[in-house]
């Protein structure tokens, strides 16, 4: 619906889907940007929402749950919170974010009360005066233990536990307390992070596509053990019809990227920047924190990219940074750059990974794009920051990035949709030809770890040229010897590369068996002696009655490899 007050010269207003949270107002427009209030607090964009809450409370200023939601999109969230300055910033009278603003606004909430109103929105109002204090004191953030136990115990009462918004408010009340600390070492949920599940589970079962529950879900579960990542919710994100919200079509990819789904991540981080990127067409003016979300949207999908092997699309995306990171917009909030001009070193993080190289990590920069920390990342060629980056950005791996080339095949452990008890599924993660990955989708449940297979045709062709440029060098300088001798110079080539046996068993079995069963496999497959297969895995014989002593010592050396690796000669495929 339109709001009164726009003019035929003002964009469209955001599409973001059909969520409501009815509240007391007789007033349209009120319920109407209540509603959209509510929808960017849920994707953290706490500028815009404000600014909703308030034209909310100007529709109507009785409605004491607009007055609500200007202090609730004023409060810490579980990204920016007392550890990233969050309190030293809101202890300002004005602007956003503001103790002072949302302690007045739950003043006028609780002035809008009367003994006629819900009981939900004075539980609501109560609940949330426990969090602010003005002026703010260095004990603030103690304040946010107060709130969660207020929600907690709101959110266990009998007749709000089908109502998906209190249980919501209630997680990320809980989950604010140990923000980014949900997992200890072994990957066991911390006390907090069981507190919080109780809500999104209840929430969850009320409103499986609520738009907060499904963002908070897969930050709870991206952290702990990627066989209980919540799939559904990422899906409902994927799937939202909240298409302007940015930050909530970003988040699947915080589960993608680490399953291997590398075309996903990038795909979800692409609509995201999208739909960012029109909502600052619409609002500049109220997109100062919330550029960091863009940013992070950007150097995610440099990333995803750089994972899937795509040098293109990562380079693209390192300049998106740098257009957007301009030297007016870090220079727009004293706070932007000392949080987001490290985002600046994109660009020599894909080309320390890339064949380039170092040449590329130092092309002359403009004095306009970078300031002081990103040119030390440029003078030194963007390899001290690799791996704190892909840490932050990639998110805990399997196995580590060695380079910028399409990595090793992969697959994934996971089930069939039969649930739980289903029979167990390997889902491998194949090349499209172009060096990308392409997950498979036959699994119906996604999850599980990354493991090594066996190396896929694009590699085994480069490996074999490597091979031959090894032995053509050896017979080279062997033949440059004085008194070389035609068994001295085939002596260096058979030396020159690995034994052939075990090129064999790489080479010539299933693609989607790791190198370790395979080696087992052949091995239980072999012979003792002699035969025409012995022969082929062997390989040439050195000396002995036509090469019987190479059929002996190739199938001899791939049983005591599958001895060393503990699967025995029996194990099959």
């Amino acid at each position: 619906g339109s709001v009164r007050g726009m003019s035929d010269d003002d964009p469209p207003p955001p599409t973001l889907g059909a969520y409501t949270q009815p509240v007391s107002t007789t007033v349209r427009e009120c319920q109407l940007l209540f509603d959209r209030g509510c929808v960017w607090a849920f994707s953290l964009h706490r500028e815009e929402a404000v600014a909703c809450f308030q034209r909310a409370a100007e529709a109507d200023s009785a409605c004491a749950m607009a007055h609500w939601g200007v202090a609730f999109a004023n409060g810490p969230d579980y990204n920016w919170n007392e550890s990233a300055g969050f309190f030293a910033a809101a202890a300002q009278h004005a602007g956003y974010p503001s103790f002072k603003v949302a302690a007045d606004a739950l003043e006028r909430a609780a002035a809008a009360l009367t003994d006629e109103s819900p009981q939900r929105e004075r539980d609501l109002v109560g609940a949330l005066a426990l969090l602010f204090e003005w002026p703010v004191t260095p004990t603030a953030a103690q304040r946010k233990v107060a709130y969660a136990d207020a929600m907690q115990a709101l959110a266990e009462r009998p007749n709000y536990a089908a109502d998906a918004d209190v249980q919501a408010l209630a997680a990320d009340a809980v989950m604010s307390l140990a923000p980014w600390a949900l997992y200890g070492a072994d990957q066991a949920p911390t006390p907090v992070a069981v507190r919080a599940k109780a809500p999104l589970e209840r929430g969850l079962a009320a409103d499986p596509a609520h738009p907060y529950l499904c963002h908070l879900r897969v930050h709870l579960d991206e952290m702990g053990p990627r066989a209980r990542f919540h799939w559904p919710s990422a899906e409902a994100l994927r799937r939202t019809d909240a298409t302007d919200a940015g930050h909530l079509l970003h988040m699947p990819s915080h589960l993608d990227i680490q399953v291997g789904d590398y075309s996903a991540a990038m795909q979800a981080n692409r609509e995201a920047i999208s739909a960012d990127l029109r909502q600052l067409a619409r609002a500049p003016q109220r997109f100062s924190i919330y550029s960091g979300y863009v940013v992070h949207n950007m150097e995610f999908l440099a990333w995803a990219a750089m994972l899937a092997g795509n040098k293109g699309a990562a380079l693209a995306a390192a300049g998106q940074i740098e257009t957007f990171l301009d030297e007016a917009r870090l220079a727009s909030n004293p706070m932007l750059p000392a949080f987001f001009e490290s985002y600046l070193a994109t660009r020599p993080m894909v080309a320390s990974l890339s064949a380039a190289g170092r040449s590329e990590s130092r092309r002359p920069q403009e004095a306009s794009v970078a300031r002081s920390g990103a040119r030390a990342v440029w003078a030194l060629g963007g390899a001290p920051l690799a791996a704190p980056a892909r840490g932050r950005a990639a998110l805990p791996l399997a196995h580590p990035l060695p380079s910028f080339r399409p990595r090793p095949g992969l697959r994934r452990e996971g089930r069939r949709s039969g649930g739980p008890g289903g029979a167990g599924h390997a889902a491998e993660a194949q090349h499209d030809g172009r060096g990308a990955l392409r997950p498979d989708r036959s699994c119906g449940a996604r999850g599980g770890a990354l493991l090594p297979r066996g190396p896929p045709r694009g590699e085994l062709g480069r490996a074999r040229r490597r091979r031959r440029k090894v032995r053509r060098d050896a017979v080279r300088r062997a033949r440059r010897l004085p008194d070389a001798s035609a068994p001295d110079v085939r002596r260096a080539a058979r030396r020159a590369g690995p034994p052939r046996a075990r090129r064999a068993a790489v080479r010539g079995g299933p693609r989607h068996l790791p190198q370790e069963r395979l080696v087992a496999r052949r091995a239980a497959a072999l012979p003792r002696r002699g035969g025409a297969r012995a022969a082929a895995e062997g390989g040439r014989g050195g000396a002995g009655r036509g090469g019987g002593g190479g059929r002996r010592r190739g199938a001899r050396e791939l049983r005591v490899r599958a001895g060393e690796l503990g699967l025995g000669e029996a194990t099959g495929a």
